[in-house]
């Protein structure tokens, strides 16, 4: 019996015809979804370029609002370079505590910070910022910390003008000997063709003659006289006062500067010239109490001659070893009900777990802010750190005044600044 017509398969001609027509769907398919998926990751690229940019002129800002000259240091706060391709900037800045670094540098919110571009491997071009303590130039700390903020950048110039008015010349260098430019701006862009452009005043040129860290509260000037000399500065005293004394003998404060602490305590004691009462705590991990014939003194002393030779060969023999945490002597020292308190410290305190900082403390056993608090660092290490900045604060916040006395010259060379 032979087979119907009907029932045969396809031809070989419409197999092929078939997967040609198939094979080209499939074709337009791939085509149509390649295109999507390029837009689509040309779409992510360019959006994480624009906040890439977004986020560097973010950091420009931040660094700009900070800057900072201190006429102490040998070199000016804003050095700009555009000879070559692109501008390359060095600044020295007081940044917040949030910026890039936060995590390795935030106990140094002063700091120099360059922008320069480095060649890649490709032959393209990343925008770096590399920022570093500004201590570290004089002391040769080896933090330093180096961000790519643009992975590719075309455009970066830099310029700044010595002047605000709108006809003063925008230049492209800047080294730093007459202090700081006016106003800063910058073009910047990961195309050559699309930049974006941004402007910043420099309103620290506002305040040429600052040479230190803002004051928080009141800061003092010991006029010219040193601290060896003259002594804490108590003032005029009758006989309510109580004056308590805290003075840091941690390691850090071996050599001169312990040696320059304890003859102004003993200048200090000695002006008060009877009127009130003392008493003296070292610190250094540990509390040190005033001691008497190798017997800790229970209560202040009267401020007389006689008592005053009694403690001053037990000040004498106090030697720097250790770490530095004052709350012991924080804890004891508002026992005696002083009206006024001076805590002197080189170094940066520290935090016990599970015990509150040093400026909370003060706070707890202050509440009813009865007592004076003064504070006093010395050594230039502690300048544009955060325990500086406690210092400041504690000072503001128990109505009393914060000093800065450099051992090298004995003095306390701090401009005057009003809360």
């Amino acid at each position: 019996m032979r087979p119907s017509p009907h029932s045969a398969g396809f031809t070989l001609l419409e197999v092929m015809t078939t997967v040609a027509i198939v094979s080209l769907l499939l074709v337009m398919v791939y085509s149509s979804w390649r295109s999507v998926l390029d837009a689509s990751e040309n779409s992510q690229l360019a959006a994480q370029n624009t906040h890439r940019e977004r986020m560097t002129l973010q950091a420009l800002d931040e660094v700009f609002s900070g800057v900072a000259w201190y006429e102490h240091h040998a070199s000016g706060p804003v050095h700009l370079d555009s000879t070559g391709a692109f501008s390359q900037l060095s600044i020295i800045s007081r940044v917040p505590p949030d910026f890039w670094g936060a995590r390795h540098l935030g106990a140094y919110p002063l700091r120099r910070i360059e922008f320069l571009t480095e060649t890649t491997a490709d032959g393209a071009h990343q925008l770096v910022m590399i920022q570093q303590p500004l201590l570290s130039v004089t002391n040769g700390s080896p933090k330093i910390h180096r961000t790519v903020l643009l992975p590719r950048v075309e455009t970066f110039a830099l310029e700044v003008r010595e002047d605000a008015r709108s006809m003063t010349p925008w230049e492209p260098h800047w080294n730093g000997a007459n202090g700081l430019p006016a106003d800063a701006r910058v073009s910047l862009g990961i195309s050559a063709e699309f930049t974006r452009q941004k402007s910043w005043p420099l309103l620290a040129h506002l305040a040429q003659h600052a040479k230190l860290p803002p004051g928080i509260g009141t800061v003092t000037n010991l006029s010219g006289n040193t601290f060896a000399d003259g002594g804490f500065d108590t003032g005029e005293q009758d006989s309510s006062a109580r004056l308590v004394f805290i003075i840091d003998k941690s390691g850090s404060m071996w050599g001169g500067q312990l040696e320059m602490a304890k003859n102004a305590l003993l200048k200090s004691l000695n002006s008060m010239d009877g009127a009130g009462k003392f008493y003296v705590y070292f610190f250094n991990q540990r509390d040190d109490a005033m001691r008497i014939n190798d017997i800790r003194s229970p209560v202040m002393l009267e401020s007389n001659l006689a008592n005053i030779n009694k403690v001053s060969e037990w000040i004498d023999s106090r030697r720097a070893r250790g770490g530095t945490d004052p709350s012991d002597s924080l804890k004891s020292a508002f026992t005696h009900k002083p009206t006024e308190l001076f805590l002197l410290t080189d170094g940066e305190f520290r935090v016990r777990k599970d015990e509150p900082s040093v400026q909370a403390l003060i706070q707890s056993l202050n509440a009813n802010k009865a007592t004076k608090v003064n504070t006093l660092a010395i050594g230039d290490p502690l300048r544009g750190t955060t325990t500086e900045a406690t210092l400041m604060i504690i000072a503001k916040e128990n109505g009393g005044t914060y000093t800065f006395i450099d051992p090298a010259t004995s003095t306390s060379p701090v401009g005057s600044a009003n809360p």
